[in-house]
């Protein structure tokens, strides 16, 4: 019973993610093939891209590495994952990675980024942590500010000193660390929208 109380059971639903990853997964080539998020695929309409890149995964090692992740956010913040706050925020912060990354990737600003294509959950990760850490201050601002911090430090770290080889030399493929500067900065923004609005809401009442 003293296991069970430590186990956070509530935002279970955002679970709903790995199983998207598991059937885009590395069993094949389908993932990459028709569903990665592809600068070439993108220009020639097919827009789902923004939506299911995330989902894609190179290597059983790169999947493991972002179900984890998703296991820590859920155990951490399941109380912000409620189905509909986690989904909304795969919506809009997916596009806002997605549009950035189209924009920004290729101009020369940031000196890590210009891949042709990007996969994997950890830029969306990247993004529901910050989202969810900016809803927790009402709950715990301690440890949602420690999220922000860490996870802010970090991605300022790997896109002025690079994406770490270790990582990299696990997943079997390069970190794209400017999507999880995206990604973070749409966690936060989206984070902003959804607070603000609320705010409105509860002031018109």
């Amino acid at each position: 019973m003293g296991l069970i109380r430590l186990i956070n059971t509530q935002g279970l639903s955002v679970y709903v993610i790995a199983v998207g990853c598991l059937l885009l997964g590395p069993w094949s080539s389908v993932g990459i093939d028709y569903f990665s998020m592809d600068r070439a695929a993108l220009a020639g309409g097919e827009y789902w891209r923004f939506w299911t890149g995330q989902l894609v995964h190179i290597s059983w090692p790169h999947l493991l590495l972002s179900l984890t992740g998703l296991a820590v956010l859920q155990q951490m913040f399941g109380e912000e994952l409620r189905f509909a706050s986690w989904a909304l925020a795969y919506v809009v912060i997916s596009l806002m990675i997605g549009v950035c990354w189209l924009l920004f990737d290729e101009s020369g600003w940031l000196p890590f980024g210009g891949y042709d294509y990007v996969v994997g959950l950890s830029a969306m990760l990247h993004g529901l942590f910050a989202y969810a850490a900016c809803i927790a201050m009402r709950r715990d601002r301690l440890l949602a500010s420690g999220a922000l911090l860490i996870i802010g430090a970090k991605v300022g770290w790997e896109n002025i000193y690079g994406p770490s080889e270790f990582t990299a030399g696990i997943i079997d493929m390069p970190v794209a660390v400017t999507t999880h500067l995206y990604g973070y900065a749409g966690g936060l923004g989206t984070a902003a929208i959804v607070m603000l609005t609320g705010r409105m809401i509860r002031t018109d009442r």
